[in-house]
């Protein structure tokens, strides 16, 4: 991918009005710099706060490719899971407010759930339930249906930390039952107005006029985008870098909401057992919709997000009050070059010695890294290519439709080739290792199996997907 504009032009449309001050120049130097060696990049937004004030908010690149459309600090990325910060602290302004209780049951609010997990639990991952269906209705499909009803039938496990989206999507169920709106609404009044956030919102149908940038992957621009049914509470907003600037500000500085609403927010709730590391951010704890991690030494509150086509890291140093949100529109393996300039970032900040050097390292070893990523799932991709046909029998054995009451109705059409689709989800049928089975993506970048059934007939009479049966119903 060629950019084809000038990072001298690119920076100079994208500069913020605010006059630069050294570890700005530096900050903003090595942005450019590193996108210099990594051209499958297209965009970053840049956002960083220092000493509780913003410091620098800049796109750099491109945000449409083949438009030459450079990004700037209002472009505007999907966040994905670093949504879960949002939730969280309009959870605990709510309950701050007297609203809704964090330590009630579920069922005080969605009493035909009949479960008595509380909303703190489902907020720190330690509900002891899970309930693929509710995820996937509301992160993928966009069929949702009675979703009250399909969280009431979820499965009990054991209760501990584990991370996953059906906490946030009941929350978000509770909360509008106790409000009488949706979670969306109560974002964008609780949160993005007090805060002066006026280009981040969990409809993607508000964003049509809006300069969002296009998602791309390792083969380029991606044919799909989110809708409106497909935000969840878990991972459900847009926003810009210089919106991300004010989100920041707003933590470290712990001003323009309750101040009870973020000490509930960003106290750690939970352990994370054993401590697992990203990239460099050692992750320990739990708040509500931030995890507790150490930083070389620094604690840190971070939360980052990744769907595929966009990945977004959003962290801050509490003590320092320093911040930094870093937004890409691909999900390629060079993607993780945001979480190399955050890490940039705060040396700068907290001044250590060495860094313009030691980073020299650091991006060589990501740029190696990245090659081997890349050869890597080239050849994965290259040896799906050589497998011999799974699926035996004509077409018309497998086209069809087929129901499952939590999931919904996949339908498997013939157009001159096998495709799938489940709600707002396609995708080719592609050879898999076993018969009569069919590789998919259904989930943008995620491989999956489709297994077919037969009995008596030359029809197929069910499908498992997910470990689940779908039978025929035409």
């Amino acid at each position: 991918m060629k950019r084809t504009l000038s990072l001298a032009l690119l920076f100079a449309i994208s500069c913020a009005t605010s006059k630069p001050d050294g570890d700005a120049e530096r900050i903003d130097r090595f942005v450019r710099h590193a996108m210099t060696k990594f051209p499958e990049v297209p965009s970053l937004g840049v956002a960083v706060v220092k000493d509780g004030r913003t410091l620098l908010t800049r796109g750099y690149g491109l945000r449409d490719v083949a438009g030459k459309v450079p990004a700037d600090a209002d472009t505007v990325y999907y966040i994905a899971s670093s949504t879960k910060s949002y939730v969280g602290l309009l959870a605990a302004t709510l309950a701050a407010r007297g609203v809704v209780d964090l330590d009630a049951p579920i069922s005080r609010y969605l009493p035909e759930t009949n479960m008595n997990v509380t909303l703190r639990a489902l907020l720190t991952h330690t509900s002891g339930i899970s309930n693929d269906a509710v995820v996937m209705r509301t992160a993928f499909t966009g069929e949702h249906g009675n979703l009250v009803q399909l969280l009431g039938r979820s499965k009990t496990v054991e209760p501990k930390f584990s991370y996953d989206n059906l906490g946030y999507v009941a929350v978000g169920l509770a909360l509008e039952r106790a409000t009488g709106k949706s979670w969306q609404e109560l974002l964008a009044s609780e949160l993005f107005t007090p805060l002066g956030m006026t280009r981040t919102t969990a409809y993607m149908s508000r964003t049509t006029s809006w300069p969002v940038a296009k998602p791309y992957d390792l083969n380029g621009p991606l044919g799909f985008m989110k809708k409106d049914e497909t935000m969840h509470a878990a991972g459900g907003l847009v926003t810009t870098p210089r919106d991300l600037a004010r989100w920041l500000e707003a933590n470290v500085n712990r001003k323009g909401l309750p101040a009870a609403a973020f000490a509930d927010a960003l106290k750690q709730h939970v352990e994370v057992t054993p401590a697992t590391n990203w990239y460099r951010f050692k992750r320990t704890g739990y708040a509500l919709g931030w995890y507790h991690s150490d930083y070389e030494g620094t604690a840190m509150l971070h939360h980052f997000g990744g769907y595929e086509g966009w990945r977004a890291h959003v962290s801050f140093l509490p003590n320092e009050k320093h911040g930094v949100a870093i937004t890409t529109n691909t999900s390629s393996p060079g993607a993780q070059l945001r979480d190399l300039i955050a890490a940039y970032a705060y040396d700068v900040l907290l001044d250590k010695p060495g860094v313009d050097a030691a980073y020299e390292t650091h991006l060589a070893k990501l740029r190696t890294e990245t090659d081997e990523s890349i050869t890597r799932i080239r050849a994965e991709i290259e040896k799906r290519r050589q497998r011999p046909p799974s699926l035996t029998k004509n077409a018309t054995a497998y086209a069809g439709r087929y129901a499952n009451d939590l999931y919904g109705t996949i339908e498997i059409r013939n157009d001159g080739a096998l495709r799938a689709s489940l709600g707002q989800l396609a995708a080719q049928l592609e050879p898999f290792t076993e018969p009569e089975s069919a590789r998919v993506e259904l989930i943008p970048g995620s491989g999956e199996v489709l297994r077919f059934k037969f009995a008596n007939g030359d029809r197929a009479e069910t499908l498992v997907y997910r470990e689940e049966v779908f039978r025929r119903v035409d």
